[in-house]
């Protein structure tokens, strides 16, 4: 039996068979959301991968109901594919600001 390539955009096919269910995913959105991101490559940056994902999900959401989970997450992910980049996080001591030494 073959399987089938994962699609490295959703390597886990989360979003896809959230998208296929339709009106009969029932979220939360925001848990679906994070195991998708979590589920990206350390190399693949997350707005990137959600806005070559939204076309492909655009099309089924146009008309349903804004309150439905599924349009909750296709709202999610379109603020995912319209944000900035993280920024590298510094250490722990190299991130503190230091204080002046006092004058005594």
């Amino acid at each position: 039996m073959s399987q089938a390539v994962a699609n490295p955009l959703d390597p886990k096919a989360l979003l896809e068979q959230a998208f296929e269910m339709e009106d009969e995913f029932p979220g939360p959105a925001e848990d679906l959301l994070l195991s998708w991101l979590l589920s990206l490559g350390a190399d693949q940056a997350p707005a990137a991968a959600a806005a070559a994902l939204l076309p492909r999900f655009a099309e089924r959401m146009a008309g349903k109901d804004d309150a439905l989970p599924i349009m909750k997450l296709h709202r999610l992910l379109e603020q995912v594919a319209v944000s900035p980049p993280a920024t590298g996080r510094r250490g722990r001591l190299s991130g503190r600001t230091r204080r002046a030494p006092s004058a005594s």
